[in-house]
């Protein structure tokens, strides 16, 4: 406040003196008044008067303008003064910041970075409120260094023995678990997720054991067909009554046609179709089951992963959960791909990052879970005036600071297969099945192949001979025959005939006993 009184009286200082300036230059340039002049030395007077004053007020525009950058570089070096009489009277303390590896909100430094310190979004959204604004406001220049440790519980013991005075990143309930020390809230806790590997799921052998497990079923059915059998049996057998009355098709079947037959099948005929649906309902429940992306209801008794013991493994505990602590991401992958865990829980934001750099590729989010938190930094009591500072002052700049970064962590929500076919391309069963069925096509055609070529080829060979043979045998046996037969119908003809002479001789003879008698009258 002194400063800016200074400077504002060195300015009207200042404009005192030109005005003082300008009014004597008038006046000192002014003719003297004469009465005993002539009124023509009067008006030639009067116009130098006027000429006068114009060159007078162009000299004194100039002068203005000199005086008003005299001015300002006055004022800049009064600034620049006032600044360096400021830092002097700045006070210099540490600030040293305890901070435990939490991507996105603190991460470690990498090859890339600017420098060896902490990043993260806690970095970008508070440290120049820290060290400029409030800063200067509190006439505090602050030494800034780091501290690394292992966990939230070490970064408050270290509060707690003022060894360090700001604690990143802190996740606290809603009840304050560290009210001792005043905390700055920067950004709701977003949730935790559930994710695991897609595992593979051997398909047939989940159809099968579900049509096992209704055993009670399948032994049902298979005494009601031996009920169904001795009936038809006792239908068949007594006194030829079913099969009296059963007619009896081309095709070997027989359909009954009493009453008493008719009303069985039908009834067989619907309880099959009944048990039959059951066992087609079991299957597609399996089948279902499968295709569904179904959430666990709980994770009660569930193997997880957590990095560290912070807020995933409260958790974890807070689900009836059995957390398993690692430090490392590819840890915790390497850990559900060899079944040591079932899954992990992680932080959504964390999750975000990690995806965002390969971290979960072929891993699925299962189920997300809610939790009441909010992620700050916590102070040490003798920075209670920062925390002071940041809340009353630069809350709505930093909240909107933390939106706009929060706005980029954008997880991609993988989701499994649901595409989820018993007997399709993808199925290993199936594809052992074809390749024996052709396995077994193509060692049939070529057995069948070799067999007519070499033993049904060699028959045909004889057998051809065989009918040639035979054919020729055939041929001289019939033509013999044939010969037989003519000189049998030529005997046969020459016997008719020889009777025909025999009888025509002795009527000729009978002809000439009568005219031998009738000549001897």
């Amino acid at each position: 406040m002194m400063g800016n009184w200074f400077k504002m009286l060195f300015v009207v200082v200042i404009g005192l003196c030109a005005i003082q300036a300008t009014l004597a230059k008038a006046n000192s340039s002014k003719p003297g008044n004469d009465e005993d002049e002539d009124e023509h030395e009067h008006e030639h007077e009067h116009e130098h008067e006027d000429e006068d004053e114009d060159e007078d007020e162009d000299e004194d525009e100039d002068e203005d303008e000199d005086e008003d950058e005299d001015e300002d570089e006055d004022e800049d070096e009064d600034e620049d003064e006032d600044e360096d009489e400021d830092d002097d009277e700045r006070e210099v303390k540490n600030l040293t910041i305890a901070w435990v590896d939490k991507p996105p909100y603190v991460t470690s430094p990498t090859n890339g970075s600017i420098d060896d310190e902490a990043h993260g979004l806690i970095r970008e959204a508070l440290l120049r409120h820290i060290k400029i604004e409030c800063g200067w406001r509190i006439k505090i220049i602050y030494d800034v260094k780091t501290l690394r440790t292992d966990s939230e519980f070490g970064m408050i013991e270290l509060l707690r023995q003022n060894k360090v005075h700001i604690a990143a990143p802190i996740f606290e309930p809603t009840n304050r678990r560290y009210s001792e020390f005043p905390f700055f809230k920067l950004v709701d806790y977003p949730g935790t997720d559930f994710i695991t590997t897609q595992a593979e799921i051997d398909r047939l052998s989940v159809v099968l054991d579900a049509v096992l497990k209704s055993w009670p079923l399948l032994a049902v059915t298979l005494i009601l067909t031996a009920i169904a059998g001795v009936i038809m049996w006792a239908l068949k057998t007594r006194n030829g009554y079913l099969r009296e009355r059963t007619a009896k098709k081309k095709y070997g079947d027989k359909s009954p046609k009493s009453i008493v037959a008719r009303i069985f099948s039908i009834i067989w005929i619907l309880l099959g179709l009944i048990i039959m649906a059951i066992f087609m309902a079991n299957v597609t429940s399996a089948l279902t089951a499968l295709s569904l992306q179904l959430e666990p209801q709980d994770l009660v008794g569930v193997k997880v992963g957590v990095l560290g013991n912070g807020t995933e493994y409260q958790h974890a505990i807070k689900e009836d959960a059995h957390p398993k602590v690692y430090h490392r991401i590819d840890d915790i992958i390497q850990a559900m791909k060899s079944k040591q865990v079932d899954g992990m829980l992680l932080d959504r934001y964390t999750a975000s990052y990690y995806q965002s750099r390969g971290k979960l590729k072929s891993l699925v989010t299962v189920k997300k879970l809610e939790l009441q938190r909010d992620v700050g930094v916590l102070f040490s009591k003798n920075r209670r005036d920062l925390a002071e500072c940041l809340s009353y002052f630069h809350s709505s700049t930093i909240w909107k600071s933390v939106q706009t970064i929060t706005a980029t962590f954008k997880l991609t929500q993988q989701k499994p297969s649901k595409n989820v076919s018993l007997f399709g391309d993808s199925s290993p069963f199936i594809k052992m099945f074809m390749y024996i069925s052709l396995g077994v096509l193509a060692g049939l055609l070529l057995i069948g192949t070799l067999w007519d070529i070499l033993i049904r080829g060699k028959k045909g060979i004889d057998k051809q001979n065989t009918v040639v043979e035979a054919a020729d045998n055939e041929g001289v046996t019939t033509g013999e025959d044939s010969i037989l037969n003519d000189l049998e119908v030529t005997r046969g003809l020459l016997r008719q005939t020889q009777e025909q002479f025999d009888k025509l001789e002795s009527k000729v003879s009978s002809l000439k006993f009568k005219l031998g008698r009738t000549d001897k009258n």
